[in-house]
C-alpha cells in the first residue's frame, strides 16, 4: 500500500530542517560578525530580540493566514518570504539594516509550525499525530546539528557572508518540490489510494469554517491557561539551549568558532533524538493511558530529567569541565524535547475543528516565540553580568512553571470537554466523495 502520507511529512521535515539551517548560521557567526561590526553582546541581544519579536509576533496572524492560504500555496509565500531576506542579511549594512533585515526574515518564518500542525491533522491518522507531528518536527535539530557544522566550515573557509547566501538558496530550491508533491488535503490528492485515505481518515474541511466559540472555549479555560503557561515557559527554555550554546562555549570556555560549533551540534543531534522519539513515545502513552494522564507523563517526567542535567552543567562549567557541560547542555536538549509530542500535541487535540487548528496553534506558538524573543535581551544581560553558565541556569525557573502547569492548573474536566467537543466536530463533518 502506498505511503503518501509519509511524503508529504518527509517534506515537511525538510522545510524545517532548511528553516532551522537558516537560523543557526547567526549564532555561529557572531564573533565573526562582532568583529567586523563592532557590536557588543547587547546589540547582538537586540538583533536576536528583533529577529525573535518579528517571529513571535507575526504567529498570531500566521496561523490564521496558513488556515486560509492552506498547506501549498501558503508555504510557498512563507518559504520563499524567509529564504530571499537570509540571502540578504550580509548586505545590512548598519545596525538598523541588521534589525530590518533580520525582522523580515522572522516575519516569514512565523508560520512554520502552524503549518506542521495543520500537516499532522490533515494527513496524518489520529493514531500517528504524535509521530507525525514529532517526526517533522525533528528537523529542528537536524537542521541545527548539520548547519552548525557547515556554517562553521563556511565562516572559516569563505567567510560568514556565505553561510547565509548558501543557506537561503536552499530554500529557494525546496520550493518546485513542494508545489508538485503538496495538497492542502488528502481529497484533494488523485495520486492518493483508496486505501490510504480510509487510514488517514480526515474528512473535507471545504464547507468548514473556523469555531470561534470553540476558540473562545479553548482560551478561557483552566486548560487553555495551562497551555498558555507551558508554551510561555518552553518558549525560554526552547531558545536558550537552541540558539546560545556555541556563545556559551566560546566565551566560557575560550573555544575556537569552529570547536564551539562541533560542540554545540551535539546538543543538536541529541535534541534531534528527543524530538524523533517523542512521538512514538507519546503515541504509546496515549494507547496505555487516558489521554490527559498520557500527556502528563509524557511532558512531566523528562523535563524533571531536563532540569537535573541544568544543575549538574552548573558544576561542571564552574570546575572548567567544557566537554561535560557541553555533553549535559545535550542531554537537557534530549529530554525536554521528549516532551513535545506531549503539550505541543494537545493543541490539535483541543482545537474545535480542522479550519481553526492553524489559528489555535498560531496563538500558542506566538507565545511561545515572543517569550523567546525576551529570551534574547534576558539571557544576554545575564551572560554579560553573570556568565553564560549562570545565564542557562535561569532555565531551571521556567522548568518549575512548565511542571506546575502540566500537573496541577491544566484540569481533567475542561481538557475532557475540548476533546470531546473537537472529536465531536471532526466526526460530524460528512465523507468527502470519491
Amino acid at each position: 500500500m502506498a505511503r503518501r502520507r509519509y511524503l508529504i511529512i518527509f517534506l515537511m521535515f525538510v522545510v524545517i530542517f532548511i528553516n532551522y539551517m537558516d537560523r543557526v548560521n547567526f549564532a555561529v557567526s557572531i564573533p565573526a560578525i562582532r568583529q567586523e561590526f563592532g557590536f557588543d553582546l547587547h546589540q547582538i541581544g537586540k538583533i536576536a530580540f528583533v529577529w525573535g519579536l518579528a517571529y513571535g509576533v507575526f504567529n498570531f496572524p500566521g496561523g490564521w493566514i496558513a488556515d486560509r492560504l492552506g498547506l501549498r500555496w501558503g508555504m510557498v509565500v512563507a518559504l520563499g518570504w524567509w529564504s530571499v531576506f537570509t540571502i540578504a542579511t550580509p548586505f545590512a549594512g548598519s545596525l538598523a539594516g541588521w534589525y530590518a533585515v533580520r525582522a523580515l526574515m522572522g516575519a516569514g518564518e512565523a508560520p512554520i509550525w502552524p503549518y506542521n500542525a495543520k500537516t499532522a491533522n490533515s494527513w496524518a491518522a489520529p493514531s500517528e499525530r504524535s509521530t507525525a507531528y514529532t517526526w517533522a518536527g525533528s528537523g529542528q535539530y537536524v537542521g541545527p546539528a548539520v548547519g552548525s557544522l557547515l556554517a562553521g566550515w563556511i565562516v572559516v573557509r569563505f567567510g560568514w557572508q556565505w553561510s547565509f547566501i548558501l543557506f537561503g538558496a536552499a530554500g529557494l530550491l525546496v520550493l518546485p518540490f513542494w508545489i508538485v508533491i503538496v495538497r492542502d488535503r488528502p481529497e484533494q490528492d488523485r495520486r492518493l489510494s483508496a486505501g490510504e485515505r480510509e487510514i488517514i481518515g480526515n474528512r473535507s474541511t471545504a464547507s468548514e469554517s473556523a469555531d470561534w466559540a470553540g476558540i473562545r472555549a479553548v482560551f478561557f479555560s483552566r486548560t487553555g491557561v495551562g497551555m498558555l503557561l507551558i508554551y510561555l515557559t518552553f518558549g525560554y527554555v526552547l531558545f536558550t539551549f537552541l540558539y546560545w550554546v556555541p556563545s556559551y562555549m566560546f566565551y566560557t570556555f575560550h573555544m575556537s568558532i569552529l570547536k564551539s560549533a562541533v560542540w554545540s551540534s551535539l546538543g543538536s543531534v541529541l535534541g534531534f533524538a528527543g524530538f524523533f522519539l517523542s512521538g512514538p513515545f507519546n503515541d504509546y502513552l496515549v494507547r496505555h493511558f487516558d489521554r490527559l494522564t498520557a500527556r502528563r507523563i509524557g511532558a512531566a517526567l523528562p523535563m524533571a530529567i531536563a532540569a537535573c542535567c541544568v544543575v549538574l552543567s552548573l558544576l561542571t562549567a564552574r570546575s572548567g569541565a567544557g566537554q561535560m557541560t557541553a555533553i549535559l547542555l545535550g542531554l537537557v536538549q534530549l529530554a525536554m524535547n521528549t516532551t513535545v509530542g506531549a503539550w505541543a500535541v494537545s493543541i490539535i487535540d483541543i482545537s474545535p475543528n480542522q479550519a481553526s487548528t492553524g489559528f489555535v496553534y498560531g496563538i500558542f506558538n506566538g507565545v511561545l516565540n515572543v517569550m523567546g524573543a525576551f529570551n534574547s535581551i534576558i539571557l544576554t544581560s545575564l551572560a554579560s553580568t553573570y556568565g553564560f553558565p549562570l545565564a542557562f541556569g535561569s532555565a531551571l525557573a521556567f522548568m518549575a512553571v512548565f511542571l506546575v502547569s502540566i500537573l496541577f492548573i491544566i484540569d481533567r474536566a475542561s481538557y475532557t470537554s475540548l476533546v470531546e467537543r473537537a472529536q465531536h466536530a471532526r466526526a460530524s463533518i460528512p465523507a468527502a466523495p470519491r
